[in-house]
């Protein structure tokens, strides 16, 4: 397996650690055997190595890829093959047939500077100390072709692989493994909980739920010491794959997944933008304790003339915390100025559920005449899941607003925190998903093939729900556990048919059963002409029908354009372009009313008619009509005998038919790179890349409610229309977001005989911009002189950038001793108007914050050395 030579991928891919050429010996092994996407999991390796087995592969064949033609080939395109490893002969194991070979790399390392940086440590548990840097113990049998093979590596106890691969070259094999991978989500957190990981968290004193001040908040935010926040995935399989019987392959894997850790979660006691100190908005520490278990079966048969494939895939997820309670600590007051009574100061999250997911498939294919091919997939899949549910309260005492007889908008918690308030115990959701898929493809003569394909896919969704409370006979649920309804006359979020107060309000009821049925035709065709140019057509028609949508039909057309040549100036071009239109029927703004109380017997229309759902302009983007194009152009010009010039430039767009919405996307890219390999002890890469991108969209504000100077049930709130007076022209806003991504580097690794250097850079810089008009400070939710001198002046930009320097040397000291010594300097500087102010306090008013984002700029060093022994 070649060293990989180039790196275009995103800043957090950095973090992954060094480079696989960093940690090389002088004498490689033989390459891994991976060849198999049925067993067990495709990759291993760890920060100190990603590949997993890159200290192997350093030694390159002089004889190149073939005993034929002495150099290096180069592929149809012109790009070069790489010099594959030099094998590894072994050493005999005794009198058999086997043979041996092995690697100990031990270590160690330590880490200078900013250590604890969130985008140095984000996927990568860097420590200080001893570390096993690979381990590595090959058997094989080479007149049986049986073979052993064990890896393992170590950077600390939550970043670590080991793999065990057992079997026979053509007959069977058996691999197991276990790994894990860490992801810190904040080195810079505060949260003022105790309890932080479980499913309860308390209030650290002095503060009280429910009776704190925002001063006495901000306090103990201030003095709450620094944490980690973050989770590690543990990954552990075992599987088998192998000849059953003449003709008949089998293969069956078992994998689980475990995460723990905690993450930044939401934390709502209403919000308080419209009514100042009052209830809270908060950002809470979740806990990670998931359990996911996937098997994997399958059964294959090759024929002359069938080919025949089953397969069976299962998931099994297991949350083994299914709720969050949090304290907060601010006090609730109603719009009339009185405080809250009820024993409303906690906040309730229900976590993600259990669930099951079945799939079976099966594939049959022919060959045909006229070198042809016909193939049949069809699948069932299942999605399950039946948790019991949680209770819809927490709150104990009396919640809602009392103003004066008749007027009571008042509940009993009693009769909502209990799950005897719910219409069922358990979620018995169920999505089911169906597949055909049948395939023709024809090649009656050299210069020309066609191929033609039809697939039909649905999800249905069976979930039904219906939200009664039976203890009282309402409908809905108590929104935000309460708090709502306590602050706003009428907003706890039932319908009560037998109450003249509620039996009005427009609430949730129903779940959405969304699905769909799509079904996609595909013609296309092949001409070569001459011996260096070919073109390719392809048209394709999707059409697709949601259920429960704005729309019940959509269509999109879409035809796309290849062309080859392998004879301009020397260099082969690729082209490609496609070209989309997307249109449907009628387009319905509010196609959920059987899902909300005004569906149920009882519902009394308001006197000024029902409010609209949301502005009749508005097109949701997966739904809008939509005309779409995508160029692209790769060319892989041979420069001179051992060198590759290859650059690729690309551009989409995409324009939406929305007032409201979204109204376009743009996309445009260039990458360019240079490889160098002269001679089989020398290779250099330098690569560069570009890219930006912008998002339109646009919405209007309503003018509905006390901060656009109306009461509630004001007339007008029927009028959906853009324009009327609940969304007029003047409470239009729209945004531009503009991004752009740069990356470039080099790399350069040479072989001296007995000593090896590695050198590498990369830049990786990220600049977004968000660019915000609107037509007056109606736009604006929050119109406070502030607040609206910020919109005025704009949102300053967003920069993450980060500079790498990799440097490694490797000695050998003889056939079986080698030293590695190696470094990493990275530096980066990170700004996102998000975290403005935060690095002062988290604590505005009623709203309280966690996290304090990035550090704004940062430095570390890594500094190693290795002993590397051959076996």
């Amino acid at each position: 397996m070649p060293v990989q030579k180039g790196n275009h991928s995103a800043p957090k891919a950095l973090t992954l650690g060094l480079l696989a050429g960093l940690f090389g010996m002088h004498g490689a092994l033989a390459s891994d055997t991976s060849g198999t996407m049925r067993v067990g999991d495709m990759h291993y390796g760890s920060p100190l190595d990603p590949t997993g087995w890159a200290p192997m592969l350093y030694r390159a064949d002089p004889e190149g890829t073939s005993y034929l033609h002495a150099g290096m080939l180069r592929t149809p395109t012109g790009a070069l093959y790489p010099y594959p490893p030099l094998p590894e002969a072994g050493k005999p194991l005794g009198l058999s047939d086997w043979n041996y070979a092995g690697l100990l790399q031990l270590g160690y390392l330590h880490v200078g500077g900013d250590r604890n940086a969130e985008y140095f440590r984000q996927y990568a548990d860097w420590k200080s100390g001893a570390v096993l840097g690979l381990f590595v113990l090959d058997f094989l049998n080479r007149r049986t072709g049986q073979y052993v093979e064990l890896r393992g590596s170590r950077l600390s106890g939550d970043d670590q692989f080991y793999r065990l691969r057992v079997g026979r070259y053509g007959h069977y094999r058996v691999e197991g493994f276990y790994r894990d991978m860490p992801h810190t989500v904040s080195t810079s957190a505060y949260p003022i909980w105790n309890g932080v990981g479980s499913t309860d968290l308390t209030l650290s004193a002095p503060l009280v739920p429910g009776a704190s001040t925002p001063a006495q908040v901000a306090a103990v935010s201030a003095a709450t010491p620094r944490r980690s926040i973050g989770m590690t995935r543990t990954r552990a399989g075992l599987g088998y794959e192998g000849v059953l019987y003449r003709d008949w392959i089998g293969s069956a894997s078992i994998t689980n997944e475990k995460r723990t850790g905690t993450r930044l979660w939401g934390g709502s006691m209403f919000f308080n933008y419209p009514f100042p100190s009052n209830g809270g908005v908060l950002e809470t520490v979740r806990p990670i304790d998931f359990r996911t278990t996937d098997i994997n079966l399958s059964l294959r048969n090759v024929g002359k003339v069938w080919h025949f494939l089953a397969t069976y895939n299962g998931s099994f997820f297991r949350n083994h915390k299914d709720h969050l309670n949090f304290q907060s600590p601010f006090a609730l007051w109603n719009v009339v100025g009185t405080p809250q009574v009820a024993d409303i100061k906690n906040g309730q999250f229900s976590l993600e559920p259990d669930n099951d997911y079945h799939n079976l498939r099966l594939d049959l294919t022919r060959t045909l005449k006229w070198n042809g091919q016909f193939s049949m997939a069809g699948a069932w899949g299942t999605m399950r899941q039946n948790d019991a549910l949680l209770a819809p309260t927490t709150c104990t005492g009396t919640g809602g607003i009392f103003i004066a007889p008749p007027v009571d908008y008042t509940f009993q918690c009693a009769n909502w925190n209990t799950t005897a308030a719910l219409s069922q115990r358990n979620a018995n959701a169920r999505i089911d998903t169906g597949l055909v898929d049948a395939r023709v493809t024809f090649h009656p003569t050299a210069a020309f093939g066609w191929h033609a394909g039809l697939r039909w896919y649905r999800e249905n969704d069976k979930t039904r729900y219906l939200a009664y409370n039976p203890l009282t006979g309402q409908y809905g649920y108590i929104s935000e556990n309460g708090s709502q309804g306590s602050v706003v006359p009428g907003e706890t979020g039932i319908f009560d048919p037998n109450n003249p107060l509620y039996r009005s309000y427009m609430v949730t009821v129903r779940n959405n059963p969304f699905g769909y049925t799509d079904t996609i035709f595909e013609l296309g065709g092949d001409w070569q002409f001459g011996r260096k140019s070919s073109l390719g057509v392809v048209y394709t028609f999707d059409h697709n029908r949601p259920k429960y949508r704005e729309r019940k039909r959509i269509d999109d057309q879409r035809i796309k354009f290849d062309w080859v040549s392998r004879d301009v100036i020397g260099a082969t071009v690729r082209l490609s372009w496609e070209y989309a239109r997307r249109d449907g029927d009628r387009y319905n703004y509010n196609p959920y009313r059987q899902f909300f109380s005004e569906s149920l017997p009882g519902f009394v229309e308001p006197v000024n008619g029902l409010p609209a759902h949301t502005v009749a302009d508005m097109r949701k983007y997966d739904l809008s009509d939509r005309t779409e194009s995508k160029a692209r152009v790769i060319i892989t010009y041979p420069w001179g005998e051992s060198a590759t010039l290859s650059a690729t430039f690309y551009g989409n767009r995409d324009n939406y038919d929305a007032t409201i919405g979204r109204q376009n996307t743009r996309t445009t890219g260039a990458t360019v790179q240079w490889d160098w390999q002269p001679t089989p002890a020398t290779v250099v890469n330098v690569y560069l890349g570009a890219e930006s991108s912008r998002l339109g969209i646009s919405n209007v504000n309503d003018a509905d409610g006390p901060d656009n100077g109306k009461a509630l049930g004001t007339p007008g709130q029927t009028n959906p229309n853009l324009g009327g007076p609940l969304y007029p022209f003047a409470n239009q806003w729209w945004e531009l977001d503009r991004e752009s991504n740069r990356n470039g580097g080099f790399s350069l690794s040479h072989d001296f005989g007995r000593v090896r250097a590695d050198l590498r850079y990369d830049y990786n810089g990220s600049f977004g911009h968000v660019g915000y008009r609107y037509a007056t400070i109606g736009a604006l939710a929050n119109r406070v002189p502030a607040a609206v001198a910020a919109a005025a002046a704009g949102y300053p930009d967003n920069k993450y950038r980060t500079n790498t320097l990799d440097l490694g040397l490797n000695f050998a000291i003889n056939r079986s001793v080698g030293v590695r010594l190696f470094g990493r300097y990275q530096t980066g500087a990170f700004s996102d108007w998000h975290y403005a102010g935060f690095d002062k306090t988290l604590s505005y008013d009623h709203r309280l914050y966690t996290d304090k984002g990035g550090q704004l700029h940062y430095s570390v060093s890594l500094v190693g050395v290795m002993l590397n022994l051959k076996l």
